[in-house]
């Protein structure tokens, strides 16, 4: 037998076990993102439908407290010496406003807590480096 052929089929054999073994490691960081985005989609819709459910029933009782507040604040102002005229519209506008403020307020941290960027799966990523890794040093070690 030619030793040169034993050589062939030996680099050629390495060669065919790391294509092989890329596949199947390329096939499991595959598997690995699906499942790992799923998760992050799941988390995402469960939250999405307890803030939904906790808003409304919030919303409800939220209007009742601030129609009472917005009456309760034109009678102050009254007592301080405004119309009554006047102190029917800026009680309800000056509570209305504060509420638009602490709204504006809590929309942007729920937009701020529901970025993109807490989404983008890491674990995969940092994976798939390592897999680049480990590829280049079978490469190199096999080219030596």
């Amino acid at each position: 037998m030619n030793p040169q052929s034993t050589t062939t089929s030996t680099i050629g054999e390495l060669l065919t076990e790391l294509r092989d073994e890329s596949t199947t490691l390329l096939r499991q960081e595959i598997a690995l993102a699906k499942a790992e985005l799923n998760e992050k989609a799941s988390r995402v819709g469960k939250n999405t439908l307890e803030v939904a459910a906790g808003g409304a029933l919030a919303y409800a009782g939220l209007i009742v407290l601030l129609i009472g507040l917005a009456l309760l604040v034109s009678r102050i102002f009254v007592a301080f010496g405004l119309s009554a005229e006047t102190a029917v519209w800026l009680g309800p506008l000056a509570v209305g406003g504060i509420v638009a403020i602490v709204g504006a307020v809590m929309l942007t941290q729920a937009k701020k807590a529901m970025s993109a960027d807490k989404l983008f799966p890491r674990e995969t990523v940092e994976s798939l480096k390592e897999d680049k890794r480990w590829v280049q040093s079978k490469l190199s070690h096999h080219h030596q």
